[in-house]
């Protein structure tokens, strides 16, 4: 509506100019000052509107990305401090079976059993947590690049939806 109004004015302005006669042998015009100052006093009543109309837009769609900047924010920290916890408790886990493996070993020498068993049987569990070890660390790589990709599917979806705010504040201005 005051789009309308403005473009009203606008062209009446410029019906004014078109139409005021020429001055002889030159190209300046002979116009009413009364009326072209009544027209542009009316102009700038509507234009404070549209001012007020552009800064609000503009204020939502910087509210808007912000908001959005500090949800993706979040989301990255809950990730990483997930991973970082996974990280730590399958260490434990390891360093665990690491030290349960090396007391039986240690066990097995002290009671004098046969060198020959013992040490087939402490390579066996080295064996066992070496790789029990491999898979732990493996898991937890792949657990950790899970959650970054679905860390990453949401910043796209906020993104996205940041994007399609914009489109939608756009047309507004």
């Amino acid at each position: 509506m005051v789009e309308m109004e403005l473009i009203e004015l606008l062209r009446q302005l410029e019906m004014m100019i078109e139409e005021a006669p020429a001055k002889a042998f030159s190209h300046k015009i002979v116009v009413d000052r009364e009326e072209i100052l009544s027209l542009i006093k009316e102009i700038k009543s509507v234009i404070p509107e549209e001012v007020k109309q552009a800064s609000w837009i503009n204020t939502e769609r910087v509210k808007i990305i912000s908001d959005a900047k500090k949800e993706a924010e979040e989301i990255v920290l809950q990730g990483e401090k997930e991973v970082e916890r996974l990280l730590k408790e399958n260490q434990k886990n390891i360093e665990a079976l690491d030290k349960d493996y090396q007391a039986k070993i240690e066990y097995m020498i002290e009671n004098n059993q046969v060198v020959q068993r013992a040490n087939e049987r402490a390579e066996a569990i080295k064996d066992k947590a070496e790789k029990y070890k491999y898979e732990m660390i493996e898991s937890s790589n792949q657990y950790a690049e899970d959650v970054l990709s679905f860390l990453e599917q949401k910043l796209e979806e906020t993104l996205e939806e940041v994007k399609n705010n914009k489109r939608e504040l756009n047309p507004r201005i």
